[in-house]
């Protein structure tokens, strides 16, 4: 997907620019510099293949600034045409004299690129708490997880492996439980009202646990 977003760029630069050649493509031979910081002004959006979503700006008329990691509320939230930034990055140069730069830091007054991070996944270690409501499987309509309510600490989704009739029984909400997993790792720029999942490997009720095993049933 990379080479295919630079060769885009690079055809849309050529109709941008008026004078490169048919020849004039992406050459085997690319260096790459790191440069920064650069003062410049955005002079027009670049947009992806698929949707046409914000994946870049132009500065100049010849320089495509890129951003590697994921923005929350996507790229175009970060400048529109006619603002001031300043940038920072590695750009790669053309034989065609076009440059796109991997951006890694970005200003425009008061916004920032602030690349998402992921939260790598955690032990979740045995928590007491309640079922606050199930969760059914779009497939065949069997339990396959709950949101939890722990006695401290935010709501988390709980995912369940094949669940057994016998355990299957004895999941209702307000059920009072103890859960036991691992805390899966958080979605960049996760939508709104979305909460932390875990993925148990087991469960315990009444003085019972009960092992997790099988394949997902999602």
């Amino acid at each position: 997907m990379k080479f295919k977003i630079i060769t885009g760029t690079a055809a849309v630069l050529c109709g941008l620019v008026g004078n490169a050649s048919a020849g004039n493509g992406l050459s085997s031979t690319v260096t790459t510099t790191a440069v920064g910081p650069v003062h410049a002004t955005i002079v027009a959006l670049n947009f992806d293949e698929s949707g046409g979503r914000v994946n870049g700006f132009r500065v100049g008329s010849n320089v495509l600034l890129t951003f590697p990691k994921p923005v929350c509320g996507g790229v175009g939230s970060l400048g529109a045409v006619g603002n001031s930034v300043t940038y920072s990055g590695n750009s790669s140069a053309y034989a065609s004299g076009f440059q796109v730069v991997r951006v890694s830091s970005f200003t425009n007054g008061s916004i920032s690129y602030t690349p998402a991070t992921r939260t790598p996944p955690a032990p979740y270690p045995s928590t007491a708490g309640t079922i606050a409501q199930l969760n059914y499987s779009t497939q065949n309509g069997a339990v396959d997880g709950f949101v939890f309510t722990p006695a401290a600490g935010a709501k988390v989704y709980v995912s369940l492996r094949a669940v057994s009739s016998t355990l299957a029984a004895l999941l209702t909400a307000g059920a009072p439980l103890s859960v036991t997993g691992t805390q899966e790792a958080a979605e960049p720029c996760a939508a709104a009202g979305t909460i932390a999942e875990v993925e148990a490997s087991s469960l315990t009720i009444g003085g019972t646990t009960y092992p997790m095993r099988g394949g997902l049933t999602r």
